[in-house]
């Protein structure tokens, strides 16, 4: 067993030729710099390292989920080895659905930005809830972190930062906009929704994984709810779990949680 572990999916929209797209998310890099750093960003960073080390190997006990654990690696070496993985499969689009580092600090920022910077595919960044004020990542966002796409003209791959729990007044209009062009879409974001269609595999989890229909803000309801019922949407990809779930938003409509960077997870999209 190798350190990437696929999950392969394949999304049927009836488009004129094979595309590849590699998610990955939930790496929750850190790093410091001796040199620069203040002693208690240093000895956050270590301390936040040895938290996730052993967290990923509870989330995969959780999930059941196997992981060769002679490559058990650093959070920065982690992400290293996905980005290289990526490369390698020349995708038609990377997607990175958040929590990418653990926190904001500027030598964290500044490693990221190298990093990010390494991709040679087209990509789109969804802000996590450790990325967090989101204003800090625009540079990864590409100018806009609320919301971002790539139009492939056959469809799009929207990207939709649900970071704080929920959906803002600008977000709701700018995605009503990108529905105006009538072709499939599929979400990119951070936090899963529930609704009433996936309620049962949801729930099982803390109330703190997923964004839920009978417990949100009106705009987010809407949100949801066009999720839910508009034929242009076809799939959604998320992270936040540290764990593969696969469920239905509603009727022939998938949410695909990607499982935790730090145990080599990616999901491999084909689209055709």
């Amino acid at each position: 067993m190798g350190f990437i572990q696929e999950t392969k999916i394949q999304i049927n929209l009836g488009v004129s030729k094979e595309y590849t797209l590699i998610q990955f998310s939930d790496v929750h890099a850190v790093t410091y710099d001796k040199i620069s750093d203040e002693s208690e960003l240093i000895i956050k960073a270590i301390n936040q390292e040895k938290l996730w080390m052993q967290q990923r190997l509870d989330f995969a006990e959780k999930f059941q989920e196997n992981y060769d654990s002679n490559k058990l690696f650093s959070s920065i070496e982690c992400l290293n080895q996905l980005i290289d993985y990526a490369n390698k499969q020349n995708p038609d689009l990377v997607i990175l659905t958040g929590d990418i580092i653990d926190y904001y600090s500027p030598t964290n920022f500044a490693y990221l930005k190298k990093t990010i910077n390494r991709i040679k595919s087209s990509y789109l960044f969804s802000c996590g809830n450790h990325e967090y004020p989101s204003r800090y990542f625009f540079d990864m966002c590409q100018g806009n972190c609320d919301i971002n796409y790539i139009d492939f003209k056959e469809f799009m791959v929207i990207s939709i930062d649900d970071s704080i729990g929920k959906i803002k007044p600008n977000q709701l209009n700018a995605f009503k906009m990108l529905l105006r062009r009538k072709i499939p879409i599929i979400l990119a974001m951070h936090i899963p929704i529930m609704t009433e269609y996936n309620r049962e595999k949801l729930i099982k989890l803390d109330s703190y994984y997923s964004i839920k229909y009978n417990d949100c803000d009106d705009t987010t309801l809407q949100f949801i709810r066009l999720v839910s019922t508009r034929d242009e949407i076809k799939a959604i990809l998320c992270g936040h779990t540290h764990g593969s779930i696969t469920s239905m938003v509603a009727p022939n409509k998938p949410q695909y949680c990607c499982s935790s960077g730090l145990i080599g997870f990616i999901n491999r999209i084909t689209i055709k």
